[in-house]
């Protein structure tokens, strides 16, 4: 440990004379070449000073390019030579072919000159706008290993799809055009954007493995629409297939003022993994395989509301009105496994992509309360039904993700979320037509619960991630 932090802070040390050219207006100075013995560079014994990304110090016919003399493992930046080398200078690299501080071909720390040291024209960029305060914190080198032990991120989510469309109120009896329905479940749609909270820990169980446990939710979309009649008593509901059983609609939820429909959605998802880490001899490409416990829960409340008066007029000689409330709850739990792949661009600097999925068991249930103006002459202030069922479920979560390090202990940290859930119980498509009995003699309305919905989230996080 004492060879590789010798190491790092020479490598450190590297980074910092990169910047320190770096005028005020941008500008970026050529780097100054450092030569070293090679043979006395400390370093994990299973990689040469070469693979640790050091070339040999330049001279000055470093802009002589001769592709001849590349190789497959040439030597600088983390496995380099497949773009061969400069002429009278240090091993070549992968994808740079500029002198650098840490010798000519230096890789990840070539100057930028090259179109093919893309690495290098990152660094000298981001030098040129911050200096040493943007350059990320590289101890390590680009091998350095994927870890952190706590993060917290915000979660901004939107559901792209979710209720299928559905009509709730119609303007006049059917039947009706396709334009006479002017209240449907695609007015409430909850796709905005809102924000959760995401929270993760790891705890290293063993070399390479850790077990990480985390969370994110509290993300509550919320949406109303509302209709009103030009003239009284013009409103039907589906309740009564828009005033056709029975005819010209019922007393509370037909002939009304005004239809309203109110869609509310929350989310909450709990995991435990334990993850097994990989690298590549290079460290250039890193990975880990998962496999763990997930619980996703999704609650959700559907509405419909009719206001009107007595004799379905203006007068104010009476309220009418019929308040019909859905609330389904989502409860899957099951087992997951995934995977991820991370690429090291430069020291500090890091992208992505993981995807994690399963078969999980959902736990559903429905609750519906029927309140109407006509119900407490029947004896009763509301009609309340409940019904429940499991079922196989589906979850699936692919990310994009990147990582900016900014000190030793503190990471910058994004990604691009994408999240599918099938067959849930969703509050619009557990509405139920049927009236009841009490309302309509001969009724064959059943209690049940719907369990056919998916819905299709995407989103992003943004936050940090703090190793101690």
């Amino acid at each position: 440990m004492k060879l590789l932090n010798t190491w790092t802070r020479k490598l450190s040390i590297g980074m910092a004379l990169v910047c320190m050219p770096c005028s005020a207006f941008g500008q970026i100075a050529n780097y100054p070449s450092i030569p070293m013995e090679m043979g006395t560079l400390p370093g994990p014994s299973e990689y040469s000073p070469e693979m640790m990304g050091y070339g040999a110090p330049c001279d000055g016919s470093c802009d002589a390019y001769d592709p001849r003399m590349g190789g497959e493992f040439g030597g600088a930046g983390m496995a380099g030579g497949l773009l061969g080398r400069h002429a009278n200078c240090g091993p070549g690299s992968r994808l740079s072919s500029g002198c650098g501080p840490l010798g000519c071909d230096g890789g990840t720390f070539g100057d930028g000159r090259s179109l093919s040291d893309l690495f290098g024209a990152l660094t000298s960029r981001l030098c040129s706008i911050g200096g040493l305060l943007l350059t990320p914190y590289g101890e390590g080198g680009v091998a350095a290993q994927r870890w952190f032990d706590f993060s917290a991120e915000a979660i901004v989510l939107s559901r792209t799809t979710g209720a299928g469309s559905r009509n709730f109120s119609s303007l006049g009896r059917a039947p009706v055009n396709a334009s006479d329905f002017v209240l449907s479940s695609d007015q409430v749609d909850l796709d905005r954007y809102r924000i959760g909270l995401a929270l993760q820990g790891n705890v290293q169980v063993g070399p390479g493995s850790n077990v990480e446990v985390g969370y994110f939710g509290l993300n509550k979309w919320s949406e109303s629409a509302t209709v009103t009649s030009a003239a009284p008593g013009t409103l039907y509901s589906f309740f009564s297939d828009y005033g056709t059983n029975p005819f010209d609609g019922f007393d509370d939820p037909d002939r009304s003022l005004s239809h309203t429909i109110r869609y509310e959605s929350s989310l909450h998802n709990g995991e435990v993994n334990l993850r097994r880490r990989w690298a590549e001899p290079s460290g250039f490409l890193q990975g880990s395989f998962l496999a763990g416990i997930r619980y996703f829960q999704l609650d959700e409340q559907f509405g419909f509301t009719a206001i009107g008066n007595n004799n379905d007029t203006f007068a104010a000689n009476g309220l009418r009105f019929f308040d019909y409330t859905t609330e389904t709850k989502n409860q899957l739990t099951g087992f997951q496994i995934g995977t991820d792949l991370w690429l090291n661009l430069i020291p500090g600097v890091k992208v992505g992509t993981e995807i994690k999925g399963g078969v999980y068991g959902n736990h559903a249930t429905q609750e519906t309360r029927i309140r109407a103006n006509s119900l407490p002459a029947f004896g009763i202030p509301s009609i309340d039904e409940q019904a429940s069922d499991g079922r196989t479920a589906y979850l699936v979560q692919a990310s994009g993700q990147a990582v900016y390090r900014l000190t030793y202990a503190w990471t910058l940290r994004g990604s691009y979320q994408l999240i599918y859930v099938d067959n849930v119980a969703l509050g619009p498509e557990n509405v139920n037509d049927e009236p009841p009995a009490l309302f309509l003699p001969n009724s064959t309305r059943t209690v049940r619960v719907n369990t056919d919905g998916e819905i299709f989230y995407t989103g992003f996080t943004t936050g940090a991630e703090y190793t101690w």
